[in-house]
């Protein structure tokens, strides 16, 4: 979800902008003033839109990180943390969801706010 999240972010911007402007027409009849309110929506419902994605791309972020913690060792019991069976003899299965969790944890780390203008 790279780039994709400032679709979101136009998305409710646009919806702002539909919702207010359609109501300030309805309320007022005047087209200058539907537009005002229309603009003000767009900026108010966009940018709590982003405020709302980053924060569920942040709890989502903490989440993957907390799964790997529990993750079960070779005798079938949850550890909470790296026990010393599972530090000399990992199973491939737990060596995927480390690397897994390591992977998504660099990933969504790495997200850039802004637009990629490079080819």
């Amino acid at each position: 979800m790279n780039n994709d999240a400032r679709f979101f972010f136009c998305l409710c911007g646009f919806v702002g902008f539909v919702l207010f402007f359609s109501l300030g027409w309805i309320l007022t009849g005047n087209a200058f003033d539907a537009l005002l309110r229309g603009s003000i929506g767009c900026f108010v419902l966009g940018v709590g839109g982003r405020i709302i994605l980053g924060t569920l791309l942040r709890s989502l972020v903490a989440s993957t990180s907390s799964v790997g913690d529990g993750v079960p060792n070779s005798s079938g019991y949850a550890a909470n943390g790296p026990s010393e069976i599972a530090k000399s003899n990992p199973t491939p299965e737990e060596l995927a969801v480390q690397a897994s969790v390591q992977a998504t944890s660099e990933a969504a780390a790495g997200v850039e706010p802004g637009v990629n203008t490079s080819a």
